[in-house]
């Protein structure tokens, strides 16, 4: 959330140098929130119940931070086509590959609404893809005191349903995410929409539209996840206390 931060005061810095050098074409920005999200919905499972979810915890994060990954390397490419590009066509080219990796990014972050939707809708009902583990440890590499922590939790809260162990807190926290998601997937589709319709496009030169459809839903989502701190809704020892 912080690198989401300060990547963003980068890229309107860079909007700003832009509009004075609008032959620059360097008005390009990463996001790095959506990896956040990625973490937390992944300390979410590991909280009610990783017998709900069809990947694991750490599955869940590696794949979709990777996807993330991806999606912004191939923006930064784009976008350093588009700067040091000599002629319109080269800039639309790296528009283009920016358009890409947008798409892959928004490919990650629906895929991520349904699996995240999956998974609510099988802790209420009370549907869980596997049985309930019970073994918290085994060969291999030796638990960290926070997993050694999240075993502990987990065993606490054995005899209890997954509608059950759905807290206050964690109830808050998906709202959080769940509003978070909704305003970043708003982002990515204007940025789609404003980079097909080019450089000199309509769009792009509208700081109307880019203020409301670009930099509030980033400030949103920044703000909601800071009111809906994963520190406070679901650290381990908060949701025992809760629980017990």
């Amino acid at each position: 959330m912080v690198l989401g931060g300060v990547g963003e005061i980068i890229g309107w810095a860079g909007r700003t140098w832009s509009s004075r050098n609008y032959h620059s074409d360097n008005a390009f920005y990463m996001n790095f929130m959506t990896a956040a999200m990625f973490i937390m919905m992944g300390r979410i499972i590991s909280l009610v119940g990783e017998e709900y979810s069809r990947l694991k915890p750490r599955t869940y994060s590696i794949l979709f931070i990777s996807a993330d990954l991806a999606a912004l390397i191939i923006q930064a490419i784009g976008g350093a086509a588009a700067a040091s590009a000599d002629d319109s066509s080269g800039a639309e080219r790296g528009a283009n590959i920016m358009v890409a990796g947008i798409i892959v990014q928004m490919a990650a972050i629906t895929i991520y609404c349904v699996i995240q939707g999956d998974y609510l809708w099988r802790v209420l009902t009370e549907r869980p893809v596997r049985p309930r583990s019970t073994t918290t440890s085994g060969a291999g590499t030796p638990p960290s005191d926070v997993e050694e922590a999240s075993n502990r939790f987990v065993l606490e809260k054995e005899v209890l349903t997954g509608r059950a162990r759905l807290t206050p807190n964690i109830k808050n926290m998906l709202l959080g995410l769940g509003i978070a998601t909704v305003f970043i997937y708003i982002r990515s589709i204007y940025r789609t929409i404003e980079l097909l319709d080019g450089w000199d496009g309509d769009i792009f030169i509208n700081e109307r539209l880019f203020n409301s459809l670009d930099g509030m839903p980033i400030f949103v989502a920044m703000f909601v996840l800071n009111v809906f701190h994963p520190g406070r809704f679901i650290a381990v020892g908060k949701e025992r206390n809760a629980v017990a």
